[in-house]
């Protein structure tokens, strides 16, 4: 079974004690990730959108959820992002992630945006290879 991934407490993405956090709630599964958040007025670019930096961080935060069977900090190396269709505020977003590679100390994630209402229709796709370094989390 793989190790479960931690988050700090400051986390930007789904800390519930950073009073500036995304509110990005994270699950997994054995071998997927998953997210959920709405976006609101707060964080749209063109009017009545959510900006593209946040949905970039969403698929960021959720491909690097993904269980991972080694230790390790996460290190985002590269990722992809393609904006398939405008992305609404207030909508219920869902992120899913799944590792497509695995090589050495690194991995790589695919993942899609899509909305709960509409699932069927990929808003944001995204891919992402992650690297572990050896360090540990700083109160870990």
């Amino acid at each position: 079974m793989s190790q479960a991934f931690r988050h700090l407490r400051e986390c930007y993405g789904c800390s519930t004690e950073n009073a500036a956090s995304l509110g990005i709630v994270n699950s997994v599964t054995d071998d997927s990730a998953e997210a959920r958040v709405r976006f609101g007025t707060d964080h749209q670019g063109p009017p009545g959108l959510v900006h593209g930096g946040l949905l970039a961080t969403l698929l960021d935060e959720t491909m690097g959820t993904v269980p991972y069977d080694a230790p390790g900090i996460r290190l985002t190396v590269e990722m992809t992002v393609r904006y398939r269709r405008p992305t609404p505020i207030e909508t219920d977003l869902v992120c899913r992630a799944r590792i497509a590679a695995v090589s050495g100390r690194g991995f790589s994630v695919s993942a899609t945006i899509v909305s709960a209402d509409a699932e069927d229709v990929v808003l944001v796709e995204g891919s992402a290879t992650y690297v572990l370094s050896a360090a540990s989390l700083p109160g870990a």
